[in-house]
């Protein structure tokens, strides 16, 4: 089982940017530290739901402060950049990072249209865009010079400078829920970023995409590297008890949930229907509009949390490995938990957890 730690900071109000982005970059040299693979920067934008926003500036950041930990993005969102911009952030990062970079693409945010209309956009139609725009960047890397013109991008990029250290470039890794981006995903062989989905979706989910992979053909191998590269999202708290677990971050969730919704609600574009987009979600209860907040709040912990003592959280993560979840991405700061419980929770992790599924640091061979 391969750790990494998954990064989505609530910075409650504008005073407090500041110090949410500089507890990041603490915890994640603690991560760079106590041995975790990955850690993988959100994209979520304007409205302090990821207190940093932007996560290329701060992988730029990260790659100054650490020596050893993967730099992957959970997801960048193809749908608020365009793919020429990203062949080139991409290449420059994975250079600073000496070839420490996973590149997690999704199309975008399923909830907050605003961050799409900040860009002159609308989310209808990006799952396309995407798969275009991935085809774009695998074609520039290739070497490929000649046009490329498809329904969203006419561009001729004629060189691949700087070239990324990784060849043919840094891993690619799709976020997926759908069964046609799962299958999408499995006939190139990439990795997949699976959201808190309850432990039976998860079995279905592994299962879909390993046929998948078959149907297409692809050999064996390049599927054992597809899966070794794939991922699941957990939060996770440790504390001495269960019961201590849940209580120290309770308040914090029901604040992140209250955030979620008035942000939701007060910059989504009047046409949105909220309701129905949570209906399409994996968290459906936690999304919509509809729920009360106790609802919502029990609804995602049941499915999405690992909270209690080091003996409950292994037990966990032992569910996990028996369906065949090969690699978990744990976030560990959520809503305005305390900077110095995540960091416990953290280092408690690490030394009383990881053990139990350890195995050979894989270093580069991520990027293989």
């Amino acid at each position: 089982m391969r750790f990494g730690t998954h990064h989505l900071p609530l910075s409650p109000t504008p005073d407090d940017d500041l110090r949410v982005i500089g507890e990041q970059l603490e915890q994640i040299e603690l991560a760079d530290r106590l041995g975790f693979e990955h850690c993988w920067l959100t994209e979520h934008l304007l409205s302090g739901e990821s207190g940093f926003g932007d996560p290329i500036p701060l992988a730029g950041a990260i790659s100054q402060r650490t020596s050893q930990i993967r730099v992957g993005f959970a997801v960048l969102q193809m749908a608020l950049t365009h793919p020429t911009r990203v062949f080139l952030q991409v290449n420059l990062l994975d250079n600073l990072l000496e070839g420490r970079l996973t590149l997690g693409i999704g199309r975008g945010s399923a909830f907050n249209e605003y961050e799409y209309v900040a860009f002159g956009a609308r989310s209808d139609g990006q799952r396309e865009r995407m798969f275009e725009a991935i085809e774009l960047l695998e074609r520039a890397w290739a070497g490929e010079a000649a046009p490329f013109s498809g329904e969203h991008f006419t561009v001729s990029i004629p060189d691949v400078r700087p070239r990324p250290v990784q060849r043919p470039h840094p891993p690619i890794v799709l976020s997926v829920l759908s069964d046609d981006t799962l299958s999408w995903a499995a006939a190139r062989g990439y990795g997949v970023m699976m959201p808190r989905l309850p432990v039976a979706r998860v079995r279905e989910r592994l299962g879909f995409f390993r046929r998948a992979m078959e149907e297409h053909g692809l050999p064996e191998a390049a599927a054992e590297r597809a899966l070794d590269r794939s991922t699941l999202l957990r939060s996770i708290y440790i504390a001495d008890s269960d019961a201590q677990a849940e209580e120290e971050v309770r308040d914090a969730t029901f604040r992140l949930h209250d955030h979620l919704q008035r942000t939701r609600r007060g910059y989504n574009p009047a046409d949105v229907d909220n309701r129905a987009l949570a209906q399409q979600n994996a968290s459906p209860v936690w999304s919509s509009p509809d729920s009360t907040p106790e609802e919502a709040v029990a609804s995602l912990m049941s499915r999405g949390f690992i909270l209690g003592s080091p003996e409950t959280v292994r037990e966990r993560i032992r569910e996990l490995d028996e369906v065949g979840v090969r690699g978990l991405m744990i976030t560990f700061n959520w809503g305005d938990l305390g900077h110095e419980r995540v960091l416990r929770s953290m280092s408690r992790f690490a030394a009383e957890v990881m053990p139990a599924f350890a195995r050979e640091r894989v270093g580069s061979a991520a990027g293989d």
